[in-house]
């Protein structure tokens, strides 16, 4: 906790000084680049819940450490305030060149393609799908132990991209990891560890085919087998097409796994018109089964919103959503959320 404190004392006025097109060059300021957002909002259900809440409130610090001959070193701290202060990100990267980098620390997993590559202020919802917080160690709905671990995990990863082509994007990435497996913030408990791998083909720039993996890896023989379930039973596996664009978006994706002996599936579409820079609109439609064996097991969400940036630093949302759980009873949710950009 010592240690938080006294990184959340460097940030705090770190992501207020002026950026480097406001202020003077410093020779240090090149190694410190401070940002930060913060989300909230007020949401209605059709039963008349209603709550005003703090969704995120982050604050980070990224910066060059060295650029040169031999690639590019770079680093990022990101602390979460809302809630429970926590480190969300801390991690170094090497990228060596175009097809080899490497990442060590804590940071999002390059498991299904909306969390690694779709940021909060990116996603074009308020939440993101079913299948990111179930399978991702997204939120506490996870089927790992509820694992929220806002996506991320501690280990390492290899990454690249390759293949060239005449308007400057590569053909192919690659990522290939290892974490611990139990969440953020966390040291191993066990000897097992968790082994992701993805790849993306961009057949044309702003389209993408992508499939990724996760597997529980390590010494399973010594690891207990519990009563009700086998903690060492874990696996992903999901393919993702994505087509995003200045004119609009369309994405979807599947993902099926096991865990604890049990499958699961989920899968989402959503698409979306952008009228204008700073105003879009866009809906989504959500399924997930806990276990793909039993019939009347799923949920299904229908998402509808819109997003405008009256200033650049500013973002407004506001979204309707339906909601079908396993148990076939139905609400509705009215969610309205403002991001702050600093």
């Amino acid at each position: 906790m010592k240690k938080l404190t006294l990184i959340l004392l460097l940030l705090v006025p770190a992501a207020f000084f002026p950026n480097r097109t406001q202020a003077q060059e410093k020779p240090w300021m090149k190694y410190i680049n401070p940002s930060g957002y913060f989300q909230a909002g007020y949401s209605i259900t059709d039963s008349y819940d209603n709550t005003f809440y703090i969704k995120r409130a982050r604050l980070a610090l990224a910066g060059d450490l060295y650029k040169g001959d031999l690639g590019k070193f770079e680093y990022k701290v990101q602390a979460e305030l809302a809630g429970s202060p926590k480190l969300v990100d801390y991690f170094i990267k090497w990228t060596v060149c175009d097809e080899f980098g490497f990442q060590f620390g804590q940071f999002k997993t390059p498991l299904t393609y909306e969390n690694s590559e779709y940021a909060p202020l990116k996603l074009e919802m308020i939440d993101y799908s079913l299948l990111v917080q179930r399978f991702a160690r997204m939120s506490a709905n996870d089927l790992f132990l509820g694992a929220s671990a806002t996506g991320r995990e501690m280990g390492f990863q290899f990454y690249g991209k390759i293949l060239p082509m005449d308007d400057g994007h590569s053909l192919l990435r690659y990522n290939l990891a290892l974490f611990n497996g139990n969440g953020i913030n966390k040291s191993d408990n066990d000897r097992l560890k968790n082994f992701m791998a993805r790849v993306m083909v961009f057949p044309v720039k702003d389209f993408s085919i992508s499939g990724s993996y996760e597997r529980r890896i390590g010494h399973m023989d010594e690891v207990p087998v519990y009563k009700d379930y086998d903690y060492r039973i874990l696996d992903r596996y999901g393919v993702c097409l994505a087509y995003d664009s200045k004119i609009g978006w369309l994405r979807t994706e599947y993902m099926a796994g096991h865990t604890f002996g049990e499958r699961a599936e989920g899968a989402y579409v959503t698409a979306g018109y952008r009228f204008t820079p700073t105003f879009n609109v866009g809906a989504r439609y959500d399924y997930f089964t806990t276990n793909s064996k039993l019939s009347g097991n799923d949920q299904q969400y229908v998402t509808v919103g819109a997003s405008w940036h009256p200033f650049p630093k500013l973002r407004l949302q506001l979204n309707y959503t339906y909601k079908q759980e396993p148990d076939r009873s139905v609400s509705h949710l009215v969610n309205l959320m403002s991001s702050i950009i600093l």
